[in-house]
């Protein structure tokens, strides 16, 4: 109990110095500047800095539109820096959102599948910039179409001279470009983006990387991501998801589907899992507890395989996440926040993460 509460001490000490430094710009222009610091399993401790600008509509049609900026370093030499925009048309028909960052990234890499031992945990260090721009389109009520493309050009450098990621056998172990076109649909009737408290949302996005788009690699991935929002009262709300992934083609070890973030599968360094299919399902407990400051409890499980069958398969792994944060709104009319979770894996494996906004 103790080795929790003490990232949760620094957790509401960060938290109550930023109270006071978001409500004197409330009445402003909707923006702040935050210093940043967490730590996650594949991080160790991480600083520095974000500004975050909020652009209320005066309408109830029109949703926030928001603009970030991110640069942070971390104990283990880890930079990253990102801008990146999410503006909704008036009446919310169009939604424009784009990300630009560079980053060099030490990982850990321990082979693949739900079997990977510990014991093989070799790091590589991927250089490079990646963008994305995402366009949506209302079609009718809460339907809408998505399109986009995404791309990214690392250098990928192994941390051991004789590890698994120095041998070519390894697709994608030397870094290179991926271009990748996207196209999608989307169901979202949730009253608010930050921090749902009723509502649904359902969206399948298909992806296809191939030389036409200025990739080197050709694969193509499916994503299905279900949510739904339940309102319990007095500020309390039970949030739900499922995900699939499923990836078919050559893609590269990086571009698979990777156990461990800040939204869902908590708790596990990232990439610590990775195969070609997963599916998850989260349940998330939210509630206030006092003034501007709530807490969240959450679960969830989740599936690797390198092919949807084994997903359901009664050999393969459960992978458990299930931990605790809190919640401090920025704005009084906004439900924008800043979230700092503790979570928990399989196999003694735990993070803190801190966050704006809600994990889904």
């Amino acid at each position: 109990m103790q080795s929790i509460m003490r990232p949760f001490a620094l957790a509401v000490s960060l938290l109550t110095g930023l109270s006071a430094s978001a409500a004197a710009q409330e009445s402003a222009a909707r923006t702040f500047v935050l210093p940043y610091l967490g730590s996650a399993p594949e991080t160790g401790i991480q600083y520095g800095a974000t500004a975050f600008r909020v652009r209320l509509p005066s309408d109830s049609a029109t949703r926030p539109s928001t603009a970030q900026l991110f640069a942070s370093y971390t104990g283990k030499r880890q930079a990253r820096v990102f801008a990146e925009v999410d503006r909704w048309s008036a009446g919310s028909v169009w939604r424009l959102t784009g990300h630009l960052e560079w980053k060099r990234f030490p990982l850990p890499f321990h082979g693949f599948g739900d079997a990977a031992p510990d014991a093989a945990e070799e790091f590589y260090t991927p250089t490079g910039v990646l963008g994305s721009m995402i366009v949506q389109r209302r079609v009718r009520g809460p339907l809408y179409l998505v399109g986009g493309y995404g791309y990214q050009d690392f250098r990928i450098t192994p941390s051991a001279a004789d590890g698994a990621l120095a041998s070519d056998a390894i697709l994608g172990n030397r870094g290179g470009r991926v271009g990748q076109l996207q196209l999608g649909a989307l169901w979202d009737d949730r009253d608010d983006v930050f921090a749902s408290r009723r509502g649904s949302f359902l969206q399948a996005t298909g992806s296809n990387a191939a030389r036409p788009f200025g990739s080197e690699y050709a694969f193509r991935r499916l994503v299905v991501d279900g949510r739904h929002f339940v309102p319990l009262g007095a500020g309390r709300v039970l949030a739900l998801q499922a995900v699939t992934e499923m990836t078919g083609g050559e893609a590269p070890f990086d571009q698979l589907s990777l156990v461990g973030n800040s939204n869902y599968l908590r708790g596990y360094a990232h990439g610590r899992y990775r195969d070609l299919d997963l599916a998850a399902a989260q349940a998330e407990y939210r509630a206030r507890l006092w003034r501007r400051l709530g807490w969240a409890a959450f679960a969830g499980a989740g599936r690797i395989a390198p092919r949807p069958a084994r997903l359901l398969a009664s050999g393969a792994r459960t992978l458990p996440s299930y931990g605790i944060g809190l919640r401090h709104t920025l704005f009084a009319n906004s439900r924008s926040n800043i979230r700092v979770d503790y979570a928990r894996g399989g196999r003694g494996q735990s993070g803190l993460y801190v966050a704006l906004n809600e994990a889904f």
